[in-house]
């Protein structure tokens, strides 16, 4: 059954499955930009992976698997070492994947009630609750602009 509302990022839009090794790739880089503590989770445990695979078009997938070749985290004693010659070496390709990680790493669940568990009140794509706006926030601190009420609109005449 097709999606009411088909959209290049909705989950298995591209119908794309990683290869194994490319998918352990992402987990180790993942796992090394986002290595979670006592309080938020890994990017293992937040799924990351999963996410990228299931909204990953085939330029992504290409992306990353020129990373993967170009980039060997197996070779490198410390990932942390190879992410910095990469942020250095090729800033774009860094840019772009950890955008991506980060990404997934903040629409996951986990991270979401991790979040909700300090207090945030992020609730996540689409926002569908918004943001708490106080009533400080509502109101600008500078007035700006001018406008004319309705009743007071007058036609121009020619």
């Amino acid at each position: 059954m097709a999606a009411a509302f088909p959209h290049t990022s909705r989950p298995g839009f591209h119908g794309l499955t990683l290869s194994p090794e490319l998918s352990a790739y992402l987990a180790q880089l993942a796992t090394a930009l986002i290595p979670g503590d006592e309080t938020y989770p890994s990017a293992d445990e937040a799924q990351v992976v999963t996410f990228i695979q299931d909204r990953a078009a085939p330029d992504d997938l290409a992306t990353l698997e020129r990373l993967r070749r170009e980039w060997n985290l197996a070779d490198a004693p410390e990932v942390g070492s190879t992410l910095t010659e990469l942020e250095t070496g090729d800033p774009a390709l860094f840019a772009y994947v950890t955008e991506l990680v980060y990404h997934a790493y903040y629409s996951s669940r986990r991270v979401l009630a991790a979040m909700a568990d300090r207090g945030y009140g992020y609730h996540g794509a689409p926002q569908p609750l918004g943001y708490a706006i106080t009533e400080t926030m509502a109101v600008p601190r500078r007035p700006r602009g001018s406008y004319v009420a309705t009743e007071d609109v007058r036609r121009v005449s020619r």
